[in-house]
């Protein structure tokens, strides 16, 4: 009687692991990703919750070598008009605060264990169809903005699509601090060349949860 294949004991704890994470993923688990944004202007600026990606390698010497992923220069030079990107830290507006004072719109990832950008470089291989978004303010004007959605395109950018949230809104709604945009029947693809964009309005603190 031939002898009985033995499994690597590393294998089988591997299959194990697989088999959790993979049970994970089904219930929810792990599958949510959130943004924090704070305007501290006294204005409303517009902000790119995902800025797409384009190369900026650029032979235009009197631009000089931008060389970051969806920067602000660069998504204006591409015409995207917003003040900040949702990258970690802080972008510092001139102005502002009002007069000669300065300001800044800060950003935090809501998951404390992962950065703006590690999610950014996950789903730049990795796009992700988007269930829903949860939205959270201190301030109930925000919710009478839009997200404008489109695609960057080298050869053109896509049209931009307006998605209106004070729709999902209800004024009778148990907590009044939060809208939930459902994207179940109409899946939207989060990748790395969809340019979300949102007015941030002044002074208030939006939290976007990305759940998929």
């Amino acid at each position: 009687m031939s002898a009985q294949k033995q499994v690597p004991v590393l294998a089988v704890e591997a299959s194990k692991l697989a088999n959790i994470l993979n049970r994970s993923v089904q219930h929810g688990t792990y599958e949510k990703f959130s943004i924090r944004v704070k305007n501290n202007c006294i204005t409303t600026q517009k902000v790119a919750l995902l800025p797409a990606y384009f190369d900026t390698i650029n032979f235009d010497t009197s631009r000089g070598a931008v060389g970051s992923l969806g920067s602000v220069e660069e998504l204006n030079k591409n015409g995207f008009t917003v003040a900040a990107t949702a990258f970690d830290g802080s972008k510092t507006i001139t102005g502002g605060g009002g007069g000669t004072t300065d300001a800044t719109i800060d950003f935090q990832s809501g998951n404390p264990s992962a950065s703006i950008n590690s999610f950014f470089k996950y789903i730049r291989t990795n796009p992700r169809q988007l269930k829903s978004m949860l939205i959270v303010s201190n301030n109930q004007d925000a919710f009478s903005s839009s997200i404008e959605l489109t695609k960057a395109n080298p050869m053109g950018n896509g049209k931009l699509v307006p998605i209106d949230i004070n729709q999902f809104f209800s004024p009778d709604q148990y907590q009044p601090d939060r809208v939930i945009i459902d994207f179940a029947d109409y899946p939207l693809e989060i990748c790395d060349d969809l340019m979300m964009a949102v007015n941030i309005p002044a002074g208030a603190t939006l939290e976007f949860s990305f759940r998929f």
